[in-house]
């Protein structure tokens, strides 16, 4: 596989066959790839939001308990955002509502 870039046009070679694809078409991947780590993000956020929250609401700040304590105390929260955001990031990538032939093409070639 073999590519370059030349008056606006990536040019992909593979097994002596020419692929083109205009500039217009690698922005639109660019900024759905931003569209979905701005969604990520905020996944993220809410969910640390209402996790760390309801862990404060419900029990309070613990008082006269050890340093690792307290880390576990805060970093618990941040754990279970990171997975409620990784499994987001699965599923807005996974269902995006079209695959453009870029993505095939490496798709097909890259497993062989």
């Amino acid at each position: 596989m073999h590519w370059y870039y030349t008056e606006g046009q990536l040019t992909v070679n593979i097994d002596d066959k020419e692929h083109k694809f205009s500039l217009e078409e690698l922005i639109s991947n660019s900024l759905a790839y931003k569209e979905r780590r701005k969604k990520v993000v905020k996944v993220f956020m809410f969910s640390l939001l209402i996790i760390g929250s309801l862990q404060y609401i419900g029990g309070g700040l613990p008082s006269n308990k050890d340093m690792y304590f307290y880390i576990g105390y805060l970093a618990t929260p941040m754990i279970f955002a990171s997975m409620l955001a990784f499994v987001s990031y699965i599923y807005f990538k996974y269902m995006k509502k079209k695959v453009t032939r870029l993505d095939s093409i490496f798709e097909e070639n890259l497993d062989s």
